[in-house]
């Protein structure tokens, strides 16, 4: 950037984005005039443009947080910990940790030329902070200097008209992101220390256990665990559930009893009496229903509508959406509105997903055009920074499947918005049949309204009755009963689990399916066909918590941090006195840990003792002390067999198994004194090997393994 100058013909003004794809289609628009593109090491691009009113633009990219809380004590022994500062993210991948030094000093460099500064990271609270520690530490308290630039979607339209009505800062907005992540970090780290801490008093230091626990991740393990408790206790009673098949005019239909009956005598005394007999019509009731339009999406109901579609959890959902975002396909999806102004141009996008989508009715989008004032049905709920999520109608080029799915999604809810309430008549019939009331429901639909609109993702079924008159007398044709058993509650899944955390206010639309998945990494919880199941190991850390410190795991404490976090956020709280909302809030908590560290320890030991035998392969057969385990590098991504006790001693047995395959331990030892695995490969292919590849059993097989360098990094 030499031959840049800061004042004159040259002079150049700093564009901040968050990501890499931001940056590329800010330069797209913006450049019109000229555009280089400029590789640094480590593969970084930056953009130099000239628009078309001759501004000259250096637009850079961070790489999401390029920086984060590090505490100020080093030991992990040692808490509570209060002090913290801003660093460079780390990374435990190092081409990952080289590029992000590479991305800060290139910034840094362009910075020194630079006449003006741009904040032009996604508008949220994250985006906010990730351009605030930027022009803050790489650019050298440039934030308040800068100028904001504001946009929804990523559309020629919108970033135009951002960047010639460029806003001043806020930073009320980024040090209510700065309050987010010192109380999440502060509590995360601390917990997290006294709970490791307990654990290796305990073990005597034997064993190292990577355990966590925070404001949002305890009640939220909290949900699951309460949920499996109700479900384990529940003890199934017999139910039987009577069906009539009743008779008017040739046209047959059936009514349930209106009660579930949980004694087999009084069943088979209904049966008796219900059998050959004539119902009456008691009570006819019917109305017509207008059932409007779903809202447009915000954030969580698109997670919740995916899950319910297509089964995706929400956190893959929203990787979706963003990368969707990015394309200009979709307007920013990090959104709590169900809220659509007229200022991003409903005709204008109708029109343009008439023309690129195949996908849509065009007939039925230029019904929609037909309407005269063109307004869509909207829900209550708003956000300040973004409208719901809507799509673009430009026209996309090759995406991945689930990217279809989605997009395909959206745009249907978008169109659906606009549509008629749909119309449908409901009737319920109540028959008495000696003594017994038996209701039959039915339903007519009369206009079908936004149903087209939303197809595939909605339909509802007829169900027709006969014309039936209050005193009518029918005949019963057939009773027929089944037999069933009471049911305990469902497990949650990602999206109710999702529901369950909004509903009580801990977590963020960003955060809440982090925070999931961080359970599920951790090992408190599992995913299974029939829902979230938490592990022995999250029962354990529940039941610890309530026992010792119950805060932790309730959600006022959480609750009022969030309403703290907002006050920052309103300028009615300074950064000072949050933390010593913390400091007091985490007080208490810490001691009973400190005063119960043996037993808090020893109930976490025993579950982890427990676990550790059901996963291991077998004794480490160096050491001769630790367990084999599976483990998966975050770096390679691949598995290998190694001691658990690496983190302890250094033991640094470790052996590379088949990278396909479904392993499992096998009840012998090989002669060589290595594990011997069982590995099913596809059509129930199934090997048993031995993991040491020097072994001479393992000659005759093909030579896809080999033995990994126990001083080979992982």
């Amino acid at each position: 950037m030499s031959e840049v100058n800061a004042t004159g013909a040259n002079s150049y003004q700093l564009v901040i984005c968050e990501k890499p794809l931001a940056a590329k289609r800010i330069s797209q628009v913006l450049g019109s005039k000229k555009i280089i593109e400029k590789k640094h090491s480590q593969g970084i691009l930056v953009f130099e443009i000239t628009s078309d009113k001759n501004q000259r633009f250096v637009v850079c990219s961070a790489l999401g947080h390029m920086y984060s809380l590090i505490p100020l004590e080093k030991n992990r022994k040692k808490y509570p910990i209060y002090e913290t500062v801003w660093s460079p993210r780390h990374s435990t991948v190092a081409n990952q940790r080289k590029r992000i030094l590479e991305t800060l000093k290139v910034i840094s460099m362009i910075s020194e030329g630079a006449s003006g500064f741009i904040h032009a990271c996604d508008y949220d609270l994250e985006g906010e902070l990730i351009g605030y520690n930027i022009l803050e530490y790489a650019c050298k308290h440039k934030y308040e200097q800068s100028r904001r630039a504001k946009f929804s979607s990523l559309t020629d339209s919108e970033i135009n008209q951002s960047f010639n009505n460029l806003q001043q800062t806020d930073i009320r907005i980024a040090e209510a992101g700065k309050a987010r992540h010192l109380v999440d970090f502060v509590f995360g780290i601390n917990l997290s220390r006294a709970l490791v801490n307990c654990l290796s008093v305990a073990n005597q230091d034997n064993r190292y256990y990577n355990l966590s626990i925070g404001r949002v991740q305890g009640p939220t393990l909290g949900f699951v665990v309460d949920r499996e408790i109700k479900i384990r206790k529940h003890v199934p009673d017999p139910v039987w559930y009577v069906t009539g098949k009743f008779q008017k005019d040739n046209t047959s239909f059936h009514a349930n009893l209106n009660t579930s009956i949980h004694k087999f005598s009084e069943m088979q005394k209904i049966i008796t009496e219900c059998k050959n007999g004539k119902g009456t019509i008691k009570t006819i009731l019917c109305q017509t229903k207008r059932v409007n339009p779903p809202t447009p999406f915000n954030l969580s109901d698109l997670q919740k509508e995916a899950f319910r579609i297509f089964k995706l959890s929400p956190a893959v959902t929203l990787s979706i959406a963003e990368s969707l975002y990015l394309a200009a396909l979709i307007s920013y999806p990090r959104t709590s509105s169900k809220k659509l102004p007229s200022s991003i141009g409903y005709e204008k996008i109708l029109n343009l997903l008439s023309k690129n989508y195949a996908t849509v009715d065009r007939n039925e989008i230029q019904e929609l055009l037909m309407q005269k004032p063109l307004v869509p049905y909207q829900g209550i709920d708003e956000d300040p920074a973004h409208p719901a999520i809507y799509p673009t109608g430009l026209k996309h080029k090759k995406l991945s499947g689930p990217q279809n799915k989605i997009l395909d999604l959206i745009i249907k809810r978008f169109l659906t918005t606009f549509g008629d309430s749909y119309m449908a008549n409901f009737s319920e019939v109540i028959i008495t049949l000696n003594g017994h009331d038996f209701i039959a429901k039915g339903n007519t639909i009369l206009n079908y309204g936004w149903i087209p609109l939303y197809e595939p993702y909605f339909s509802i079924k007829e169900t027709s009755l006969p014309h039936l008159v209050k005193g009518d007398s029918i005949q019963v044709n057939k009773v027929t009963v089944l037999e069933d058993f009471t049911k305990p509650l469902a497990r949650y899944n990602q999206a109710n689990l999702l529901e369950k955390m909004e509903s009580e206010g801990i977590g963020t639309k960003s955060t809440r399916a982090e925070t999931i998945n961080l359970l599920i990494k951790r090992k408190y919880i599992m995913q299974d066909k029939l829902g979230l199941e938490p592990t022995e190991l999250g029962f354990t850390i529940l039941d610890t918590m309530k026992k010792f410190i119950p805060d932790i795991v309730s959600t006022k404490l959480t609750t009022f941090l969030e309403s703290s976090i907002k006050r920052v956020e309103e300028g009615e709280l300074d950064m000072i006195n949050l933390r010593k909302h913390l400091e007091e809030s985490l007080m208490s908590p810490l001691d009973k840990i400190k005063i119960n560290e043996m037993a808090i320890g020893n109930e976490i030991k025993n579950v982890l003792a427990t676990s550790l035998v059901e996963s291991s392969f077998g004794k480490c057969p160096k050491c001769h002390k630790g367990e084999m385990v599976l483990i998966k590098s975050n770096k390679t991504k691949k598995r290998f067999l190694a001691c658990s006790r690496f983190r302890v001693t250094g033991c640094k047995t470790i052996m590379i198994v088949p990278q396909f395959g479904l392993i499992k331990k096998d009840s012998r030892v090989c002669t060589c004194g290595w594990p011997i695995l069982s590995v099913i490969f596809k059509r129930n292919n199934q090997r048993k090997i031995c993991v040491n590849r020097s072994c001479r059993e393992n000659l005759s097989e093909p030579d896809n393994l080999h033995n990994l360098d126990p001083n080979t990094s992982i």
